[in-house]
C-alpha cells in the first residue's frame, strides 16, 4: 500500500532525433544531413514499472503500474530536480496554479516487494496517432532494489540519442509501515484503543494505557488489583466486599459493633466482646463497675453479671445498707 514516484529533471537530445535516426518533425531527413533543423521534438515520458527481471524485457505488461507525463519540452529541457530545492520550486508553481508536469506517481495496491525494474520512454507527441515505435526518441531501463522513505535516489542514463536524469522514491500510505508498506497502524482513541503510531508502525500507548492495543487502564498507583480495578485510568474501584482508597479494606458483616474482618462479611471480635455482631459485653465487671460499697463483681453470660454484697449490703449492686433501720430504732 504505498506509491512510486519519478521526478524527471533532465532530458538531453541534442540532435533532435528519434531512436531510429530520423528528424522529429517526421520529414524524413536523418541527422546526417547535418542535423534536424529548427522543428524539434515534442518530448513526453512514459513510465514503466513492473517485476525485477535480471535480463530486462522492453515490451511486456507494466506489473506495478505505469505512468505518463505531458509534453516538457522540446529536444532537452531541465525541471527542478526532486528533493529540497526542487520542492521550493514546485510549491511556488504550484501557488500559481501549475501541477508538477514531471512528477509520475504510479500508485500500488499491495505488499512492496522492493525489487523492481523500471522503464523509461522519452516520446515524440503527435496529435493523430497513438504512440508506434516511429516516434519513440529514447528508451532506457534499469533493475534494482528500492526500500520506502523519503529521500530521493538519484538515477542517470546515456541513452543512443538521449540523455535522461530523474529521481525515484518509494513511499507508503498514511497509515501503512514497514519496508514492504504492508503493516498498518491508524491512531485511536477510542474503545478499541488509545495509543499513537510509532516511526515503524507499532502502537504506542498513551499515558494511563497499556496492553497490545492499548486498551487496558493503568489504575491509581497502589490499588490492590485482586480486590480493585478500573476501566479509567487513574481510578481504584472496589470489587464487593472491599473498601477504602486502594481497596484494600474488607467490609465487615453489616452491624458489626466490636469486630472486624480479613475476609469480607466477617465480624471477628475484640477481646471481651462476644456475639454474632461482637456487640455483647464478655466483661460488664470490668468495663462498668457495677458493683457499690465493696461489692465483688462477677461476670455471668454476656451482658450480665452478679455482685457478692459484704456484709450489711444487699441489692442488686450491693446499693441497699441493712442496718441503717435497726439504728434508727435503738434511737427511739
Amino acid at each position: 500500500m504505498g506509491y512510486f514516484e519519478l521526478q524527471l529533471s533532465a532530458l538531453r537530445n541534442v540532435n533532435g532525433e528519434l531512436l531510429s535516426g530520423a528528424c522529429c518533425d517526421g520529414d524524413g531527413r536523418t541527422t546526417r544531413a547535418g542535423g534536424c533543423g529548427h522543428d524539434e521534438c515534442d518530448t513526453y515520458v512514459r513510465v514503466c514499472l513492473k517485476e525485477y527481471q535480471a535480463k530486462v524485457t522492453p515490451t511486456g505488461p507494466c506489473s506495478y503500474g505505469h505512468g505518463a507525463t505531458p509534453v516538457l519540452g522540446g529536444n532537452s529541457f531541465y525541471l527542478p530536480p526532486a528533493g529540497a530545492a526542487g520542492d521550493r520550486a514546485r510549491a511556488r508553481a504550484r501557488a500559481g496554479g501549475d501541477q508538477d508536469p514531471g512528477l509520475v506517481v504510479i500508485p500500488f495496491q499491495f505488499a512492496w516487494p522492493r525489487s523492481f525494474t523500471l522503464i523509461v520512454e522519452a516520446w515524440d507527441w503527435d496529435n493523430d496517432t497513438t504512440p508506434n515505435e516511429e516516434l519513440l526518441i529514447e528508451r532506457v531501463s534499469h533493475a534494482g532494489m528500492i526500500n520506502p522513505e523519503d529521500r530521493w535516489k538519484s538515477l542517470h542514463f546515456s541513452g543512443h540519442v538521449a540523455h535522461l536524469e530523474l529521481q525515484i522514491r518509494v513511499r507508503c500510505d498514511e497509515n501503512y509501515y514497514s519496508a514492504t508498506c504492508n503493516k498498518f497502524c491508524r491512531p485511536r482513541n477510542d474503545f478499541f484503543g488509545h495509543y499513537t503510531c510509532d516511526q515503524y508502525g507499532n502502537k504506542a500507548c498513551m499515558d494511563g494505557w497499556m496492553g497490545k492495543e492499548c486498551k487496558e487502564a493503568v489504575c491509581k498507583q497502589g490499588c490492590n488489583l485482586l480486590h480493585g480495578g478500573c476501566t479509567v485510568p487513574g481510578e481504584c474501584r472496589c470489587s464487593y466486599g472491599w473498601q477504602g482508597r486502594f481497596c484494600d479494606e474488607c467490609v465487615p458483616y453489616p452491624g458489626c459493633v466490636h469486630g472486624s474482618c480479613v475476609e469480607p462479611w466477617q465480624c471477628n471480635c475484640e477481646t471481651n466482646w462476644g456475639g454474632l455482631l461482637c456487640d455483647k459485653d464478655l466483661n460488664y465487671c470490668g468495663s462498668h463497675h457495677p458493683c457499690t460499697n465493696g461489692g465483688t463483681c462477677i461476670n455471668a453470660e454476656p451482658d450480665q453479671y452478679r455482685c457478692t454484697c459484704p456484709d450489711g449490703y444487699s441489692g442488686r449492686n450491693c446499693e441497699k445498707a441493712e442496718g441503717s433501720h435497726h439504728h434508727h430504732h435503738h434511737h427511739h
